[in-house]
């Protein structure tokens, strides 16, 4: 049989979009399709909430410097300097403005060690806020430091919540508490399809501003319905997950708002798709998301420089 090669649009400096094992892959939690309706086809409405408010919450994160040390026992510890940032595009009455940037820098030590320190850059004082870490490992350490960014952004995100709002949140709802506010995760890479072949089939098929019909995911912890949409029709050499995106939403929003929130989602997000010539995540990292990140990462300042102060407060003997 000849293969037939259908391109990724994603740049390959980034990961894939599409990164499951085949619609058979088994899930976490729970999968019934049948909760919004049994005649599994596109959805297409026409009928949204008028939210006048939306709001996309975002991170970045990165590492300026790692770090080791011995204890008493000759244990290698090791260690993180680093930066995290959080902010929100919030979008009203036509108008688009950067809100709530928040950068933290922090120091993150392994086996359970804890300090912070004051670096000198110039004329200014980089506070690294000691952050104790249990494991041992650099994948430890990178966990917590994710950890540090998405409480940041639910923190954000959160703080957003009103009525006539609508909180589009990067990734999934894990770190979020809010349950029955417009809150929805933004899932841009799909690791798994929670659906089986014959339901998964249907993802492909979708047209920019339809969706597949809601599916509950239950685990017991982060109980949400989903939902899969298409932002941008793929181009003739593109895979049939092109423009593909995973939202959801929390189980105790209840089966009609959560279907309310879904059409709503359909509808205006392909507003905001990005384009290959402006972003190489398009069309899933949304225009307002990539203006943030890119403002985010300009927040962060200049890591040569920061990498360099590190670097002397290290040689002055003064760290650990």
């Amino acid at each position: 049989m000849q293969t037939k090669l259908l391109l990724d649009p994603w740049s390959p400096d980034y990961e894939a979009p599409i990164q499951t094992g085949g619609p058979d892959m088994a899930a976490t939690g729970e999968t019934d399709p049948s909760v919004e309706t049994t005649v599994w086809k596109a959805i297409r409405s026409t009928a949204i909430i008028p939210f006048s408010r939306i709001c996309f919450v975002d991170g970045v994160r990165r590492i300026e410097a790692r770090v080791l040390a011995q204890d008493e026992n000759g244990r290698l510890i090791h260690g993180l300097f680093s930066s995290a940032g959080a902010g929100c595009v919030v979008n009203e009455g036509g108008q688009a403005n950067f809100e709530g940037i928040d950068i933290r820098r922090y120091l993150i030590l392994c086996a359970g060690r804890q300090k912070a320190e004051s670096i000198p850059a110039g004329t200014q004082i980089i506070e690294f806020e000691g952050v104790s870490c249990a494991g041992d490992t650099q994948d430890e350490l990178m966990n917590s430091l994710q950890n540090l960014m998405r409480t940041g952004e639910a923190a954000l995100g959160a703080s957003l919540l009103r009525p006539g709002t609508c909180v589009f949140a990067d990734g999934p709802l894990n770190y979020f508490t809010s349950a029955t506010d417009a809150l929805v995760g933004v899932i841009k890479r799909i690791f798994l399809p929670y659906l089986d072949a014959a339901h998964f089939a249907l993802v492909g098929q979708l047209a920019p501003g339809e969706r597949t019909p809601l599916f509950s995911i239950r685990d017991g912890k982060y109980d949400r319905y989903s939902w899969f949409q298409r932002l941008a029709k793929p181009r003739a050499m593109e895979h049939s997950l092109a423009g593909i995106i995973r939202l959801e939403v929390r189980a105790a929003l209840g089966l009609q708002q959560a279907s309310e929130i879904a059409n709503f989602a359909a509808i205006r997000l392909p507003d905001f798709a990005s384009t290959a010539v402006r972003d190489p995540r398009a069309p899933q990292n949304l225009v307002p998301v990539g203006a943030l990140e890119e403002q985010l990462r300009h927040r962060l300042g200049d890591s040569i420089t920061i990498r360099r102060a590190i670097e002397k407060r290290i040689y002055e003997g003064v760290m650990i």
